[in-house]
């Protein structure tokens, strides 16, 4: 069986999706499946090669918004992605498969499978409309999703959602043929480990909140910021990139460190002196880093969208609030204790 993978980005680009992919095209390659990958060429790698026995073509590409980079990108069809090209029609595939419907590489491979006479198999990662702080994008976000975005749907053979959250939004947006297979991560990896990591980065006896994820606006890691401003005896570890970084730097308290990318033993060595994770993202599919830091046992506040309450034991809160981040912090800080700092919002409660 030879299956032809459509995403924008691919390994070593990090992100829930992307280890998503990576994951899920070893495991099928284990079982004697030939995986074919196209992406965007953003990591400015070799156009062609082979990663853990997956092939990787990476297209020349340019961006409609570059402050949203990622998400609004484009091939840019020159020579070299007519090459490309030409190699991939050489090949007779079994399937296709695209992930997240607002990406173009979606519609790219809905198109291929169309035109080559292949069945297609569309992957949803997400459960609402793109979240955008410029309300032009937003709109124009809205009216991709409603046009391009819908027809990857509605021409799928089958959608996989990779929540309920996610299936039940595939379906409302036109899905004919919807399968729950959730997102997934290998449990066995994330196990807490000894680390001098605190005394490497100067953290004494205050307490660890962590998020790991991307640096967008629809991650809420400004009301992570905003939440965690007025604690001293909190050090906030910030582990990422994305095009919102310098501006989420410019409100950062002195209590925030930014860490930047981490591989997976890095993370799994942050997650090991993290006391709190946080997720204050505004939309979900599944999100992975909360699987990890399930995974590892340690106190998860994160908001209630998506998929998160699928998976999730912890305190869920209202995206967008940050007072329920300050408190939701402060409640698994303190949870079984008596402590100020978590009793007087109960008490301001009874106030209102």
């Amino acid at each position: 069986m030879k299956l032809l993978i459509f995403c924008n980005h691919f390994y070593p680009r990090k992100g829930g999706m992307e280890t998503y992919l990576l994951e899920l095209c070893t495991r099928l390659v284990k079982k004697k499946i030939e995986v074919t990958v196209i992406c965007f060429n953003t990591e400015s790698m070799a156009a062609l090669s082979m990663i853990k026995g997956i092939e990787v073509y990476r297209l020349p590409y340019k961006y409609l918004f570059k402050r949203e980079r990622g998400s609004y990108i484009f091939p840019k069809k020159d020579e070299e992605y007519k090459w490309l090209m030409t190699m991939i029609n050489s090949k007779n595939y079994d399937f296709v498969i695209t992930n997240t419907r607002f990406l173009y590489s979606s519609y790219m491979g809905m198109k291929y499978a169309q035109e080559h006479n292949i069945r297609h198999i569309h992957i949803e990662h997400g459960n609402s409309f793109v979240k955008q702080s410029n309300p032009i994008i937003k709109l124009l976000s809205i009216v991709y999703d409603l046009t391009f975005g819908k027809a990857v749907f509605k021409n799928a053979w089958k959608t996989i959602g990779i929540s309920i959250a996610c299936c039940k939004f595939a379906k409302r947006m036109g899905a004919r043929h919807v399968e729950l297979i959730y997102n997934s991560i290998d449990v066995k990896k994330f196990q807490r480990v000894k680390t001098n990591l605190k005394e490497r980065l100067g953290i004494n006896n205050e307490k660890v909140v962590t998020y790991v994820g991307r640096l967008i606006h629809a991650k809420g890691i400004h009301n992570l910021l905003e939440a965690t401003k007025d604690m001293p005896y909190v050090k906030v570890l910030i582990v990422g990139s994305g095009p919102y970084e310098s501006e989420l730097k410019k409100i950062a308290s002195n209590n925030v460190v930014f860490l930047g990318e981490r591989n997976q033993k890095q993370i799994i060595e942050i997650l090991s002196i993290t006391d709190v994770f946080v997720n204050p993202s505004f939309s979900e599919g599944l999100p992975t880093s909360v699987l990890e830091a399930r995974a590892m046992n340690i106190p998860i506040v994160a908001t209630d969208v998506g998929g998160t309450r699928e998976i999730l034991n912890g305190l869920l809160i209202n995206p967008h609030d940050v007072k329920d981040i300050e408190y939701g912090i402060l409640k698994a800080l303190h949870a079984g204790t008596f402590d100020w700092d978590m009793n007087i919002y109960k008490f301001l409660e009874v106030l209102k």
